[in-house]
């Protein structure tokens, strides 16, 4: 009788074991700061942009036809080659700015006249998208100028420099010479709200003539934006540990040691 109550109290703590290990396993998030990774792609008229290996300088001259090249093609592989030979103005690139740091240099030379921004992918449907556009048309009282323009994402005032366009040329007040930059967030942008920094700069100075901001543009404000990490759900899963021992289950021991127990405690006793 002694060995079978042994025996039942140790099937009972093997049982409330394999009870407390089935459990919910939660994936937590990574808590080490993610690099932040940004692909942007550049379009004019309609077309992937490519850019020429060298910009002639401004000039207030008349120009024919001719010499109002549209710097555009659909051939995707073309564009990236001919961007790594023109691979310039890296070093605005992780620059952390704010708002009051931009200076511009120029007096009315330069302007944004207008932007327009597009959120694109929003793969779990939670209303934070992973990826957008800003379209912008830049004037000048130059008949034609280079410029490269420097794209930042901030928050609460504080904006990083997220690309750094190729060289580009605009045409004093022309309003189809608008230039687009498409980017996809892939890591370090949580879900948020954030702000948007266009600056624009003169390729032949480096100096910077204009900008707009969320200040000044309400287009460029409280965007709704996560990483692309951020964009899939990730559910909970069960983890299950199961115990055989020959070819009887732990449950199935126990009926059988009950029955035991109880013929022995309804056997009569000899006198």
């Amino acid at each position: 009788m002694k060995n079978l109550v042994l025996t039942l109290t140790a099937y009972s703590a093997i049982a409330t074991l394999q009870l407390a290990l089935v459990s919910p396993a939660h994936a937590s998030p990574d808590s080490k700061s993610e690099d932040k990774q940004v692909i942007s792609t550049e379009f004019r008229y309609d077309h992937p942009f490519v850019a020429a290996e060298s910009l002639l300088p401004k000039t207030t001259d008349v120009l024919s036809n001719n010499s109002v090249v549209k710097q555009s093609t659909d051939d995707t592989g073309t564009q990236q080659n001919t961007l790594s030979k023109t691979d310039k103005h890296q070093q605005h690139l992780g620059v952390n700015k704010s708002s009051s740091d931009i200076v511009v240099s120029s007096v009315n030379e330069f302007w944004i006249y207008e932007s327009w921004v597009t959120l694109e992918q929003d793969i779990d449907y939670d209303g934070y998208h992973s990826a957008f556009s800003i379209e912008f048309d830049a004037d000048t009282i130059f008949t034609r100028a280079p410029v490269y323009a420097v794209l930042y994402l901030g928050k609460d005032g504080i904006y990083e420099a997220i690309h750094v366009s190729s060289e580009f040329y605009i045409y004093s007040e022309d309003s189809t010479d608008t230039f687009t930059i498409e980017s996809s967030l892939i890591s370090g942008f949580p879900p948020s709200e954030y702000d948007i920094l266009l600056e624009l700069y003169d390729a032949d100075t480096e100096v910077l003539v204009a900008f707009t901001d969320a200040y000044d543009d309400s287009a460029l404000a409280y965007l709704a934006l996560e990483s692309e990490n951020n964009e899939y759900i990730v559910e909970d899963s069960v983890v299950i540990v199961e115990e055989h021992g020959g070819a009887w289950s732990v449950l199935s021991l126990f009926f059988l040691g009950g029955i035991v127990l109880k013929r022995r405690l309804n056997k009569p006793s000899r006198h």
